[in-house]
């Protein structure tokens, strides 16, 4: 009796192994209708955070995002990401000073040479740490900085 009943189950397996990566491979339709559901959530540490605060400063569009813990076990490490955008063409250098916390003192100065990449980061404030990404997406160029927890 149990053999009989542990083959539907294996098939039943069989079956599942099939047709898992037939329903979502190449079906991107499928995966954004799933990634619409309420319970599903990309974690702050790839979207970058929540938007803390947006203004414009020398032409450009300047986003910051709120701080992120980097990770959930261990050392907490936390990074704020912040954006640079103007429109079409991004300048050929960046160079602005952000306060990332809002106490209304700079914590943080950036130059950024968008042409080659080349990244300088001059903490202003103690709780800024180094540089972690510096990366041209789209028409924006996104930086991200460690902060002390």
């Amino acid at each position: 009796m149990r053999k009989i009943l542990s083959i539907p189950a294996y098939l039943w397996a069989v079956a599942c192994f099939l047709l898992v990566p037939v329903t979502f491979v190449k079906n991107d339709a499928f995966a954004k209708q799933l990634a619409t559901l309420s319970f599903m959530k990309v974690h702050p540490v790839y979207s970058g955070g929540e938007v803390n605060r947006t203004y414009e400063k020398d032409s450009l569009l300047i986003t910051v995002n709120k701080t992120v813990a980097v990770t959930l076990v261990g050392d907490r490490k936390q990074m704020v990401q912040v954006s640079f955008s103007k429109g079409k063409q991004l300048p050929g250098m960046i160079d602005q000073t952000i306060d990332y916390d809002l106490d209304g003192n700079s914590d943080f100065r950036v130059i950024v040479n968008t042409s080659n990449g080349e990244t300088n980061l001059t903490p202003i404030d103690q709780t800024v740490k180094s540089l972690w990404l510096s990366s041209r997406l789209k028409e924006d160029w996104v930086i991200r900085v460690n902060l002390e927890k």
